[in-house]
Parts: C-alpha cells; sequence; structure tokens
C-alpha cells in the first residue's frame, strides 16, 4: 500500500471496505461471476480487533509502485496512528502486520494456537495462510462454486473438514438459485446417527 493507501485503508476505526466490495460487485455485469466466490474474506472482520490482545500494531507496506517507497503505519488503538517513510521493509513489494502481544496474551504466538486459529475462522478464504511454510486454509468454500466444476472428492474433503469424521455421508445437495434470493448452500445426510 502507499501512504494514501495506509490512510484510507487503516485510518478508520473499523474500516472493512466491504461497501466498496459490494458497489463493485454491483457494477459486474453477472453476480455469479467469479468475483462474487470472492467475497468472504472481503470484509476485514478484525484488523482493529488485534488491539484485543496487542498493545501495538505494526504495519509495513511497500506498494507494487516502484517509484512509491515503503512506509511503517504505527497505532495502539487509541484513535492516533503515526506514518512513517522506511528504507528496508524486507521484501520488494507486499504488506506485514506485527501485534505486539500483551504479556498475558502471548499464548497466541504459539504456532499450535495459530493454527487452530486459522483453521477454524480463515478456511474458507481464497488466499493462501501459510504457518513455517505450510499452507494452513486448505478447504475452500465450495458452495459458492459451480457444481459442475466439483467433483466428489471436493464434496467428500468438506464433508470431513465440517463434519469432523472420516465417515463418509448418505446423499447430499447443491443447491443454488437467483429468484427471488441468490442462495447457494449444501445439505449433507450423514450415513450414521450421531447419539448412536
Amino acid at each position: 500500500m502507499t501512504r494514501q493507501e495506509l490512510i484510507d485503508n487503516l485510518g478508520t476505526i473499523a474500516k472493512s471496505g466491504s461497501k466498496g466490495f459490494i458497489e463493485s460487485l454491483n457494477k459486474a455485469e453477472d453476480a455469479s461471476s467469479p468475483a462474487a466466490e470472492n467475497i468472504i474474506g472481503q470484509f476485514g472482520v478484525g484488523f482493529y480487533s488485534g488491539f484485543i490482545v496487542g498493545d501495538t500494531i505494526e504495519v509495513i507496506s511497500k506498494s507494487s509502485d516502484p517509484n512509491e517507497p515503503a512506509h511503517m503505519w504505527v497505532s495502539d488503538g487509541h484513535g492516533r496512528f503515526e506514518i512513517s517513510e522506511i528504507t528496508d521493509p524486507g521484501f520488494s513489494r507486499g504488506t506485514r502486520i506485527c501485534v505486539h502481544l500483551r504479556p498475558e496474551c502471548v499464548n497466541f504466538s504459539k504456532p499450535t494456537e495459530v493454527k487452530k486459529i486459522i483453521e477454524k475462522y480463515s478456511n474458507f478464504i481464497n488466499y493462501p495462510i501459510a504457518l513455517n511454510g505450510e499452507r494452513i486454509n486448505l478447504v475452500s468454500a465450495i458452495w459458492t462454486k459451480d457444481k459442475r466444476s466439483l467433483t466428489e472428492a471436493d464434496y467428500n474433503t468438506f464433508w470431513e473438514f465440517i463434519a469432523n469424521t472420516k465417515v463418509s455421508y448418505k446423499y447430499k445437495l447443491h443447491f443454488t438459485t437467483d429468484a427471488p434470493l441468490s442462495i447457494k448452500s449444501i445439505l449433507y445426510i450423514p450415513n450414521t446417527h450421531a447419539e448412536q
């Protein structure tokens, strides 16, 4: 991000980008286009929630424009932030977010805890999330995809993830409709009763 993009995107508490994303989606000719599949992960449900566990957040960003310098945005979450130009961000383009954890929250820095959180809350984001070089979010949001593009293996992988079982399902229904409401869903009927 450029300096202005840091101000625009991080300078307003709880700015999520959702309004802009929905507006751009509405301008698209076909709402069932691949852009609609990318709606998961677009609502920034919580950049500022980092201050629940952190004293300070630093965002180091380098725009893809080679003429733009890198910048560091810093805030303690009390309504103010500082932006400074830096010479070596450690990467050629991209963004790094550093949350300085409070002493009572250091448990959130353990790889096992980070992996558990990613698997629980970020598995359906299309962008790869890696921890120590290993991709963590491996399950995609298949209900948003055209069922003709999916295989039985895709349905099985998704079922095993949401049901937390290796016992396969008995039936499935992948249902999509655009009128009067836009609905995309998958209904699974298990092979066994949960209380047996």
